[in-house]
């Protein structure tokens, strides 16, 4: 008999609501706060909406890990129906949510729970995702799956590039000097994510189609068989160089598929609008 198995991921993996459907992929919330009201990512809060109170918002809202108990029970009614879980979540470097999967976990006593940690955030944990699904669905085995990903996980990379650095200042990550420094000199960041899963600034260039075309060389610079891949271009609202980035990773990196999606709260609070992103 063929082993019955459900895959999640948290909110903070963005999934696009297609994938979500197609694959029937839980989903579990981490929370946004905005001065006194805390918001369930994508639940009691839509990625639209949040844009919105961003723009309208002084203070930088905080984000908060999913805690075990929300995981205890997306899993629980599952693992009572004899399921097998799949939990692919966002870079324990970035998030104590899945420090929380491992003691849910531990509160539950069951093995059949797996958790892969992405290492990534956003399309870059997507991209892990829609690759278990596509094999699950395929018949493949948690085990094969997990070898695929470990696999994946280790020659993945992603890039981008933010409009404006009053985010990073508001959110602690530049001094203030160094941001309008940043800002007069019109300094367009491009930060990487790392294989240990961090985020850090890579270079730094001063016109959006040079950061455009940077994250784009930097991508190739991995060496890729690209047409055998998915690439997400993905991007905060207000970003405005959309297709001109597509356009860009389909000429230079010719990717089997462009998977396309907007930011959530989680990046999204430390990106600010109009950023731009290639995760493959």
């Amino acid at each position: 008999m063929k082993d019955k198995i459900k895959l999640f991921t948290d909110s903070a993996s963005d999934l696009p609501e297609f994938y979500r459907a197609v694959y029937d992929v839980g989903v579990v919330p981490l929370s946004v706060i905005f001065g006194d009201e805390e918001y369930k990512d994508g639940v009691t809060l839509s990625v639209v909406d949040f844009w919105k109170k961003l723009a309208d918002s002084k203070e930088l809202p905080a984000t908060n890990q999913a805690n075990p108990h929300d995981f205890v029970s997306a899993f629980q009614p599952y693992l009572d129906e004899g399921y097998t879980i799949l939990y692919i979540g966002i870079s324990a470097k970035l998030s104590g949510t899945l420090q929380s999967a491992h003691l849910a976990k531990d509160l539950l006593e069951n093995e059949r729970i797996h958790i892969f940690d992405s290492r990534s955030a956003s399309a870059g944990e997507s991209l892990l995702v829609i690759t278990a699904a596509e094999m699950l669905k395929q018949g493949h085995t948690v085990q094969e799956v997990l070898e695929q990903l470990e696999k994946d996980r280790a020659s993945s990379g992603a890039y981008f590039t933010i409009d404006s650095l009053t985010h990073l200042v508001k959110g602690g990550r530049l001094t203030k000097t160094q941001g309008l420094v940043g800002s007069m000199l019109r300094i367009k960041p491009i930060l990487r994510v790392t294989k240990e899963g961090t985020v850090e600034v890579e270079d730094k260039v001063r016109s959006t189609k040079k950061a455009l075309q940077t994250i784009v060389a930097k991508a190739k610079e991995h060496n890729l068989d690209f047409s055998t891949r998915k690439v997400a271009v993905v991007h905060s609202l207000g970003a405005e160089a959309v297709e001109e980035l597509k356009s860009l990773v389909q000429q230079e990196l010719q990717p089997r598929e462009i998977v396309e999606g907007l930011i959530g709260p989680t990046v999204g609070t430390h990106a600010g609008p109009g950023g731009l992103a290639i995760f493959f």
